[in-house]
């Protein structure tokens, strides 16, 4: 997308920084991807046009309405509506990641939930939501997020929390910014491992309300340093 908007070309960059650090730390695959909502116009969003994700540069970049259409006659995700369905319901979210996170993925078709062990998943609440597509469409589904009926409820899955789980398919995770929602990915990621360590030594021990309300605070003021140091790590191997 050409906009020479100071603003908007620095949420490009962060968009495509964010994919890299993704892909590097081992949470986006192929199909992942991360858009952010248009500072200068909350009725849109921006993500990119559809390629494999360690390809995509600043020009690949689409603007879309809160009805997952644009004017760009590039390739789209089908996925977008997962993006336009988040933004359309939480006006407070200002990014949208999709991913299936390797550690978190066994999340999406067991029956126990993922719940935060440490004080870096405080972000996560209580337990994350899965959202179950059988519930509505049956056992015969693709498990896609492709059309706007199965996003909205994606999105009323997920309702005022950080994270949905989307049942034998991946994650969603939101946030007030790229840079946050990056933080959260890697840490859900991280906490998810962990858990499922922990189960297999011992009972496990989870936070209590109170540490994921104080915890959740203190950690969610590190965003930067995280930032920083994942963007360190791709300067280091090359890739920024």
């Amino acid at each position: 997308m050409t906009d020479n908007s100071p603003v908007r070309r620095k949420v490009f960059e962060e968009l495509v920084t964010a994919t890299k650090i993704l892909l590097n730390e081992g949470i986006m695959d192929t199909f992942g991807h991360i858009s952010a909502r248009d500072p200068e116009d909350p009725a849109s969003f921006f993500l990119a046009q559809k390629l494999a994700p360690s390809l995509i540069t600043v020009d690949d970049i689409q603007r879309f309405n809160l009805d997952g259409e644009t004017s760009d006659n590039r390739p789209s995700y089908l996925e977008r509506y997962i993006h336009s369905e988040i933004y359309k319901t939480r006006p407070d979210v200002q990014c949208v990641l999709h991913t299936h996170s390797p550690a978190v993925l066994p999340y999406c078709f067991v029956d126990t939930p993922l719940r935060p062990v440490t004080h870096m998943g405080a972000f996560i609440g209580e337990s994350v939501p899965v959202y179950e597509i059988r519930d509505k469409h049956g056992d015969e589904t693709d498990l896609f997020g492709g059309s706007p009926d199965v996003c909205a409820d994606i999105a009323e899955s997920l309702g005022s929390q950080t994270v949905v789980l989307m049942a034998r398919h991946g994650v969603v995770n939101v946030g007030n910014s790229v840079r946050e929602v990056v933080f959260r990915a890697f840490y859900l990621e991280q906490e998810a491992a962990a858990l499922t360590a922990g189960l297999k030594i011992g009972n496990v021990k989870y936070l209590s309300p109170g540490e994921i309300k104080t915890a959740g605070k203190l950690v969610g003021a590190q965003i930067d340093r995280g930032w920083n140091h994942w963007s360190q790590r791709l300067r280091q191997a090359g890739l920024a």
